[in-house]
C-alpha cells in the first residue's frame, strides 16, 4: 500500500515536471558505472510485529554499483546493513519478547526506468535528460543475520538484564527477494539523489528469534527500507580531445 502511493506520487512529480519542460543539456550518455550510497530506516514484520506501532525502527546503510545498459535499463549490485528490531505487539499468549537483528544482506537487482533518462527526443534527444526519473527494482541475494531477544519491558537490548536462548544457531544466512522502487533527482552529469522505498521477502522465520516452536509456522519474516541514496557517475574525460594546445 506504501509503495503503490510513493509510485503514485512519482508519477505525478514527474508528470509536473514534464509539464514544465524542466531538462538538462548534457552530452553524457546514459550508459556506464554508477556509484551508488545510502542510508534510511529499517523495520520489520514477524511474528510478534506486524505493523509500525511496534517496530523499533533502526538505521539501514547501503553500497553498491548500478550498470546502466540502456536509458530504461540497468543492472545493480548491492550491500546493505539493517538493525532491525520490534517488541511484541499483542502477548497472546504473553510470550514477553522483544527482540533485536544485525543483518547484511548481499543482493543483485534489475532496475527499469519508468521513464526515458532523456526529456527530448529524434536529434535532441541525446543532449536533454529530465530532472526526475521513477524507477523500480527487483532481484534476489542473501541475508546474513544474528537475532536476540530479551523480556520486552526493557525496550532496548543494551537495557536489558537478561536474554532469552537462541532458537537456532547464529550468525545464519537466509535467501531474499527484494523489490521496490524510487525517484532518481538529477543534479548535474555526475551527481543525483534517490529517496527509495524497498521491501524484503525473506526464506527465514527466525530474525526475531521466534521459530516454528513458538510463532506461526506458515509465516516467514520479513521488512522493509525507506532510504535516501546518492549516485556519484565518474566522468571519463576524452585524452585525445582534451589535450592543451
Amino acid at each position: 500500500f506504501i509503495f503503490s502511493i510513493f509510485l503514485s506520487c512519482s508519477f505525478d512529480a514527474s508528470a509536473q515536471y514534464r509539464n514544465k519542460s524542466r531538462s538538462h543539456t548534457s552530452n553524457m550518455q546514459e550508459r556506464g558505472v554508477v556509484v551508488v550510497v545510502g542510508a534510511g530506516i529499517a523495520a520489520i514484520k514477524s511474528d510478534i510485529c506486524g505493523s509500525w506501532g511496534c517496530n523499533n525502527f533502526g538505521p539501514s546503510a547501503s553500497v553498491g554499483a548500478l550498470y546502466k545498459l540502456t536509458p530504461y535499463l540497468g543492472f545493480s549490485g548491492n550491500i546493505d546493513y539493517m538493525r532491525l528490531g520490534a517488541t511484541e505487539k499483542v502477548p497472546n499468549p504473553d510470550l514477553n519478547i522483544a527482540f533485536e537483528s544485525e543483518v547484511l544482506q548481499f543482493s543483485g537487482s534489475i532496475v527499469l526506468n519508468l521513464l526515458d533518462s532523456y526529456a527530448g527526443a529524434g536529434n535532441y534527444r541525446s543532449s536533454r535528460k529530465r530532472f526526475v526519473v521513477p524507477y523500480v527494482r527487483a532481484g534476489i541475494g542473501a541475508v546474513y543475520y544474528t537475532a536476540t531477544s530479551f523480556p520486552r519491558q526493557y525496550g532496548e537490548l543494551d537495557d536489558s538484564q537478561t536474554t532469552y536462548d537462541p532458537e537456532r544457531e547464529y550468525p545464519a544466512f537466509a535467501a531474499v527477494i527484494p523489490f521496490g522502487g524510487g525517484l532518481r533527482f538529477r543534479v548535474n552529469d555526475e551527481f543525483s539523489i534517490a529517496p527509495e522505498l524497498m521491501y524484503q521477502i525473506t526464506s527465514t522465520d527466525f530474525l526475531d528469534n521466534i521459530g516454528p516452536r513458538i510463532g506461526d509456522p506458515n509465516t516467514k519474516d520479513h521488512f522493509g527500507v525507506a532510504s535516501i541514496k546518492l549516485q556519484y557517475t565518474p566522468v571519463i574525460k576524452n585524452k585525445i580531445f582534451s589535450k592543451k594546445r
